[in-house]
């Protein structure tokens, strides 16, 4: 368990995800009340791209070990784009991060290698030293409603999306900040909870939502820590002050 007491928060470049970054703040500090909360300047990846291009995945059937060194710019779902893995950026980066805690926005799409099916999947968070927030990964990780997928082979994508509008998080959706808070508190999580961020309670904001319903059911229409976390949290808020932490 880490002790934290400083949060620094690092926004997007730019501003198109329309998370409005001094509201998850605001929610956070209802959780993490001892904690010093601060928003640094954006964390500008491309001032890094040399080292950030060794995390580049191409063969998403592969492990990173195995990546080829020429890379093709193809996502998840065969469309042109650029996958990086989430853990090979936190080793690039984390010689940068060395005390508190740093959580980073980004619409660079992360992902994690899975031994289960032996690939790649879109990752919304990245827990650990830093936090790495895919705005991108909210959007495509989680999956959609099953009818999006049946329905999508010969279907207009644009007219599916509006038939099934509001069972999913799309680009520019303005529940984007009630998501992105929602994994703001599980990466905070991984730091208290000893590497265990999510809850096993489908009621609970630290649920690991694999479809996009879930993901606003619990982030959006029922934002609540269930009773185990909320005890975690208080403990550690009681932590810091006892140790003049705050």
């Amino acid at each position: 368990m880490l002790d934290f007491h400083r949060v620094h928060f690092y926004p997007e470049p730019s501003s198109s995800s329309g998370i409005d970054l001094d509201r998850i703040i605001s929610d956070v500090a209802q959780v993490f009340t001892n904690c010093i909360l601060d928003v640094c300047k954006p964390f500008f990846f491309e001032h890094h791209r040399i080292d950030i291009e060794r995390a580049r995945v191409s063969e998403i059937k592969q492990p990173f070990e195995r990546q080829p060194k020429e890379h093709q710019d193809f996502d998840l779902y065969g469309r042109p784009t650029a996958l990086y893995d989430g853990f090979e950026l936190q080793r690039i980066l984390a010689p940068a991060f060395q005390t508190d805690v740093h959580i980073i926005f980004t619409d660079l799409l992360t992902c994690t290698f899975s031994e289960d099916d032996w690939r790649y999947h879109a990752r919304a968070v990245i827990c650990g030293t830093p936090s790495i927030i895919s705005t991108t990964g909210i959007v495509e990780a989680p999956a959609k409603p099953r009818e999006f997928y049946i329905s999508q082979f010969g279907a207009d994508i644009n007219s599916l999306k509006k038939k099934l509008a509001g069972r999913f998080i799309d680009y520019g959706d303005k529940r984007m900040t009630e998501v992105a808070a929602g994994y703001v508190l599980q990466a905070l999580f991984f730091f208290v909870a000893d590497g265990e961020p999510f809850c096993e309670s489908d009621a609970c904001r630290l649920y690991n939502a694999h479809w996009q319903e879930d993901l606003i059911r619990t982030q959006v229409e029922n934002p609540m820590l269930c009773l185990k976390h909320r005890s975690l949290a208080n403990k550690f808020n009681r932590r810091l002050a006892a140790k003049g932490m705050i």
